[in-house]
């Protein structure tokens, strides 16, 4: 090493250079947005609702369990959230298959078996054709924050004690 690098290296180690700042070409900020902002495309949520018919399937004929019953009654709160942002009657609708849940679960209580009456059958069968609709025709962020206020109203429920979030869901 000659003088002249001795110098610099003395000078650097004094005084280390100030990092530069790296220029962003561009922010993907708004596509983040976009892909937020868009609906889903055909197939990408056949998987989900296959497993929430048969899962409904599984409570209908008296085999299912918790999960089962916890997928189905999540999937009617979320059409239920979104329904209220679009149309008052669906809403309503939807209300009558959340009674119609209940009561399933009631008769899990009182008969260890889930199982529906015959006007809860129809309700729920319609407020999964309506889930199905509406998350079809949803965002991914409409979607993402319908779950955030079930989750919101599930926490909050639990938080006045264990059985009035069992009877929420």
């Amino acid at each position: 090493m000659n003088r002249e690098q001795r110098r610099l290296a003395a000078k650097l180690a004094k005084n280390p250079p100030k990092p530069q700042r790296s220029r962003k070409l561009f922010s993907i900020a708004p596509l983040h947005m976009m892909n937020d902002c868009r609906t889903y495309a055909e197939g990408e949520l056949t998987l989900d609702h296959i497993k929430i018919r048969t899962c409904f399937a599984r409570l209908r004929d008296g085999s299912g369990n918790d999960d089962d019953f916890n997928r189905v009654a999540v999937a009617i709160n979320l059409a239920k959230v979104r329904a209220l942002e679009i149309d008052e009657i669906l809403a309503d609708s939807i209300e009558v298959a959340q009674d119609a849940m209940m009561r399933c679960k009631a008769r899990f209580y009182s008969h260890g078996r889930f199982g529906f009456d015959g006007p809860g059958l129809q309700a729920v069968l319609n407020a999964l054709d309506a889930n199905e609709e509406i998350v079809q025709n949803s965002s991914p962020r409409q979607m993402e924050k319908a779950l955030h206020v079930v989750r919101d109203v599930l926490a909050s429920a639990h938080r006045k004690g264990p059985r009035m979030s069992e009877i929420i869901m």
